[in-house]
């Protein structure tokens, strides 16, 4: 049987660490997609072989059952994949508060 004080715990660090992310610099929720494609120029060695053309980043999210798509820089690339990063870590965060709590309803006596 677990230890009520270990739970309160683990529930305490989770919330604590969720704060910090939320005061942090962001979160996004999206996932990474590589795009290769030509530029158009007809002099660049793109539009000669698809194994020349050029690689790009964008993060994609689904929302209300449409998809968008946002073309990241190079020079953002570090910051937004520290948005997606703090994201799946409060996921991951909310979902242990969560099964806390389903703990919890479980050791409830029922009511007669």
């Amino acid at each position: 049987m677990p230890n009520p004080n270990q739970s309160l715990a683990r529930e305490r660090a989770a919330r604590s660490r969720l704060l910090q992310i939320l005061r942090g610099s962001g979160l996004i929720r999206a996932t990474w997609v590589k795009l290769n494609r030509p530029c158009g120029s007809g002099v660049c060695k793109c539009a000669t072989a698809k194994r020349h053309w050029h690689k790009s980043w964008s993060i994609s999210q689904s929302r209300a059952g449409k998809l968008r798509r946002k073309s990241i820089p190079n020079r953002l690339r570090d910051e937004v994949d520290g948005w997606l990063k703090q994201y799946w870590e409060a996921r991951e965060l909310l979902d242990l508060v969560s099964e806390e709590y389903w703990a919890r309803l479980e050791k409830k006596p029922r009511r007669k």
